[in-house]
């Protein structure tokens, strides 16, 4: 479990398992969700375990 603050980017592996819990307040939660691969992905990280 990770606690963030308001602005805070983070950042994992596509294959890792997430969830975010329900937005129970009634304050507005935005969410964003994108790709990334790094030019030199094959050469300088490992590939998933799966």
């Amino acid at each position: 479990m990770v606690k963030v603050q308001d602005g805070t980017l983070l950042m994992f592996p596509s294959y890792l398992e997430h969830s975010v819990d329900a937005n129970t307040s009634n304050e507005e939660r935005v969410s964003v969700s994108f790709n990334l691969m790094l030019s030199s992905f094959t050469e300088r990280l490992s590939k998933p375990l799966w």
